[in-house]
Order: structure tokens, then C-alpha cells, then sequence
């Protein structure tokens, strides 16, 4: 069973945009920033956040964001429209988990990769078995249902604060059954890691 190197666990989130209409100011950043400040694990949860609205945009955040210079960002936070095994990551522009396991072969070691988009996970276990061994990912979430905004950025932020709490992926899993079962079997809550 492989486990996280320690259990503090900075962000490295890249976010899509949610509308065409530039007014639209949603955006995950603002939850980030309070879990930021309000984390009650011993250091703050440091948190760097992109946007990003195409395809040559993903690839290049997502190859940043395995730079050593962001080793201590263990989780990868990708928030996007999705469906099933996919991210919206710009007009018209999908990225199947294939394509993202090969931008990221072999280098998301001690990493979390969570996916906050509708349906991503919502793929047969073999296929996530293999991004999480092609990529070195520690563990892999995400949503097998659509979601609503609002409560699946509650369950992000409450997920990565217990990851704050654990080395062992199978105790964070178990904490957000047990503290918030009810919430991530409504959004289809998923998590596969190296048992």
C-alpha cells in the first residue's frame, strides 16, 4: 500500500471556465482561500490556482504542476465541466482520461488527482486503475454523477481537509463516509487507491 509522504498537502488546482459569459465571476478560488485560512490542520493549506480555457493551456499547467518546485502540492485539484471520463477544458474541447494519463505518465508520484466535474469517474474501475498506474498517482476522486457547484465544492474543500489529517488513503475515504456519507453518495463521491 503505497501512502502520502506527509500529511500536510498544498493544491495545485487548474480551473475551467463555467459559462461563456464573462460577468460570471464563479469560480473555486474563493473556497480554496478559506480552507486556506480556516484549515485546522498545524500549517495552512497553501493553494496556487490557474484558469484555464484550452487545450494547449491544460497541458501546459498540467506539466507544471510536476515540476519539483511544486513537490509539496500533492493534490491536484481539476475543476471542469465534465461527463463521463472526460474534462470540458475549453469550447467544445474534451479531454478523455487517456490523454491526461499520457501528459502526466510517471510523474504525479505522491500525488492526489481529484476531479471536480460531473461524471468524470464514471467509468469502469479497470480504466482508473490504469490512470492512477500510469500516472504514479497515490489516489485518484472524483464524481461519477453530475453535481450541483455548490455542494460539491463543500465536499472538495471538507475531502482535502481530511487528507490534511492522513498518510493512509483508506483513512480519508473512510472519514468522508462516516462524516459526510449522505453528501458523497448523492454526488457519486469516488475515490481508488492502492489497496
Amino acid at each position: 500500500m503505497k501512502i502520502a509522504k506527509s500529511k500536510h498537502k498544498n493544491i495545485f488546482c487548474i480551473e475551467g471556465n463555467w459559462t461563456n459569459d464573462l460577468r460570471d465571476r464563479r469560480s473555486i478560488k474563493t473556497a480554496l482561500e478559506f480552507l486556506e485560512h480556516n484549515s485546522y490542520s498545524k500549517k495552512n493549506v497553501l493553494h496556487t490556482h490557474r484558469q484555464c480555457s484550452s487545450k494547449q493551456e491544460f497541458e501546459n499547467l498540467l506539466k507544471e504542476s510536476c515540476l519539483k518546485r511544486y513537490n509539496q502540492y500533492s493534490i491536484l485539484y481539476m475543476a471542469f465541466h465534465g461527463n463521463a471520463g472526460r474534462l470540458h477544458v475549453g469550447k467544445r474541447v474534451t479531454m478523455r482520461l487517456e490523454e491526461i494519463a499520457e501528459m502526466l505518465e510517471g510523474r504525479a508520484a505522491n500525488k492526489i488527482i481529484h476531479f471536480g466535474s460531473c461524471e468524470t469517474m464514471y467509468v469502469m474501475r479497470k480504466e482508473l486503475n490504469k490512470f492512477m498506474r500510469q500516472t504514479g498517482a497515490l489516489a485518484i476522486s472524483g464524481y461519477e454523477k453530475t453535481i450541483d457547484f455548490m455542494p460539491s465544492t463543500f465536499l472538495d474543500m471538507l475531502y482535502f481537509q481530511f487528507c490534511q489529517q492522513y498518510q493512509k488513503m483508506y483513512l480519508v475515504e473512510r472519514d468522508v463516509k462516516l462524516y459526510y456519507g449522505k453528501l458523497a453518495r448523492e454526488l457519486g463521491f469516488k475515490m481508488i487507491y492502492e489497496k
